[in-house]
């Protein structure tokens, strides 16, 4: 497990780059319309394509800042440039935790989001996410993000291919079926790298549980009482209609 204060200064990196990904994820957000007209009926912000993302962007800058502030009250900035001149001899521990976050984030925003059902993709992202900065082990870490980036190929094969047309031609929901597969997969790789440890064990629990509910109280909410469409609605979003 890291040492806290070289923790503090890897929070600096980490909420600086969330923080610019947030300002990206507004700035796309705000070239949506909050307002239009169709059929001559005015609809008001609230059903706006850009409130999730808005709400998202937002989210992700106001955290991000949050762990900033403590870390430079912590004393993170200070780790952070002893960090930076023993980058030579310890860099590979950083550069993999760096790819940790945006291997997820370029294949959630860049290449899931559009092809996959919203809720999968949620769910797929952030069981990841949880469980390997939870569980904080070097290790885990760095086997559980070769085999996750292995995935993530996959799928990105399928979508280059046209594979995933074929698939959805046979079973409309296919893809959708192949990345529940993946996110079992995924969780069970994780449970096995962790040992048999049993306060490993219940931190993945915990893992998997926020995995799962946090998208089963955002889609509803979303898509049913705000009435706002999900980037792909597939099996899970179709199957709560």
């Amino acid at each position: 497990m890291m040492e806290k204060p070289r923790l503090r200064g890897a929070d600096v990196i980490t909420s600086v780059i969330l923080i610019l990904f947030g300002g990206w994820v507004l700035w796309q957000a705000f070239r949506m319309p909050m307002k239009d007209s169709f059929g001559g009926v005015m609809n008001v912000w609230y059903v706006s394509p850009a409130l999730l993302p808005i709400i998202i962007g937002a989210g992700i800058i106001a955290l991000a800042v949050s762990i900033l502030v403590h870390a430079l009250k912590e004393g993170g900035a200070a780790v952070l440039r002893e960090m930076l001149r023993n980058l030579g001899a310890r860099g590979w521990e950083g550069t993999i935790r760096f790819l940790a976050i945006l291997v997820p984030l370029i294949s959630l925003v860049f290449m899931n989001l559009q092809r996959i059902d919203f809720f999968l993709c949620i769910m797929l992202f952030l069981n990841f996410m949880i469980s390997v900065f939870y569980l904080d082990d070097a290790r885990v870490l760095r086997r559980s993000l070769v085999f996750y980036s292995a995935e993530m190929a996959l799928l990105l094969l399928l979508f280059v291919t046209g594979l995933d047309a074929r698939l959805n031609a046979l079973f409309g929901y296919a893809v959708d079926v192949l990345a529940l597969l993946l996110f079992v997969a995924t969780a069970l790789f994780i449970r096995h790298q962790a040992g048999p440890d049993p306060v490993r064990r219940r931190m993945l629990r915990q893992s998997m549980l926020m995995s799962v509910f946090s998208p089963l109280v955002l889609v509803p909410v979303f898509r049913f009482f705000l009435r706002v469409p999900l980037p792909k609605e597939g099996g899970i979003v179709n199957l709560m209609s």
